[in-house]
């Protein structure tokens, strides 16, 4: 990849970066009263040009969903290899198709719940799912789609559409991450899936299900092999922490387990999971040319939106402040 045919793009991401949430701003949110005041500190950021129609705190999602649009809108215009944002806003096509498909077999509209901000026409989708036109979809959209509906009339269990789907999407990842074949994204993908995978461990064994399980909704692809995981899943948690402490993972794995051990809670993982990729990104500052910017923007806009919904949940249910804070991912500014 030439690393060069990025540098008008990251001269833009340099000046959106400024436009982050601080820790100060996130401070502010945090303390304050209540819902409203914390849209007030919004409106003193890029966020307040999305704000004019929003009348209620409750109404905050609006806000976010339509940040979240206009992120990835400008950064697929901004970006020469699109398959670099596609590694981004995968989930939220393959998320649509799981939408879809249960509005499909419950017979119910959950236009609502879609995310339109991919490459793909989100209108031209559920036209050719609604219409049973899967031949018209392509890739793995279509084996997805095909295997899922297939599953339905056999077993009807709306959870099998969540492990068909998430398979193929993990699999199309693999495939962007292989057809860029450059390092950064490498280690990004294998970060994805294997922390997923350890968080899907986690709770296999919270509901009691064994290796055949395990082995349909744990994911290949990540630098931790499918097969590991599924020899340990029957084991103690201090023998998976002991088995997998070898991994670069090692650090969070223990803290992660040592945490479910205690709450009976995945909680701390992920969030220690989503604080190791936010540790990828941040190493992308110090790249001068490439991709790595501009993926490290989109992730930090994304878990700026995710902190600013914990605290308006927060807020809205008067939650303790502590408490609110303990949920909160770190942050890349």
């Amino acid at each position: 990849m030439d690393v060069m045919q990025f540098t008008q793009a990251l001269s833009r991401i340099w000046v959106l970066e400024t436009r982050l949430l601080d820790k100060a701003k996130v401070e502010r949110m945090l303390e304050a009263n209540s819902a409203d005041e914390v849209l007030k500190i919004l409106g003193e950021t890029e966020y307040a040009n999305l704000m004019g129609n929003v009348k209620r705190a409750s109404d905050y999602e609006e806000i976010l969903s339509n940040e979240l649009k206009r992120v990835y809108k400008l950064v697929y215009e901004l970006c020469p290899v699109k398959e670099i944002v596609d590694l981004m806003s995968t989930k939220y096509k393959y998320h649509n198709i799981k939408v879809l498909l249960k509005g499909k077999f419950l017979n119910k509209d959950f236009s609502n719940m879609l995310i339109d901000l991919g490459r793909e026409d989100l209108n031209e989708l559920k036209r050719k799912i609604d219409t049973d036109n899967f031949r018209e979809l392509k890739g793995n959209v279509e084996k997805a789609v095909l295997e899922v509906i297939a599953d339905f009339e056999t077993n009807k269990d709306p959870q099998n559409i969540d492990i068909i789907v998430d398979k193929y999407m993990f699999d199309e990842l693999v495939q962007i991450k292989k057809s860029l074949n450059y390092k950064f994204t490498d280690k990004l993908v294998n970060a994805i899936i294997d922390s997923t995978n350890i968080k899907t461990l986690l709770r296999i064994k919270k509901q009691g299900k064994g290796r055949e399980f395990a082995n349909e909704v744990l994911v290949k692809g990540g630098s931790i092999s499918k097969d590991t995981l599924v020899s340990i899943i029957n084991e103690t948690p201090e023998n998976i922490i002991s088995k997998l402490s070898s991994s670069i993972y090692s650090d969070l794995i223990k803290e992660g387990v040592e945490g479910y051990i205690a709450s009976n809670s995945a909680n701390l993982l992920e969030k220690l999971s989503d604080n190791y990729i936010m540790d990828i990104m941040k190493s992308g500052k110090l790249v001068s040319f490439g991709p790595e910017r501009i993926l490290s923007y989109i992730y930090a806009k994304e878990t700026e939106i995710k902190i600013i919904r914990i605290i308006m949940v927060g807020k809205l249910n008067n939650i303790a402040e502590g408490v609110i804070r303990e949920r909160l991912r770190d942050i890349y500014v």
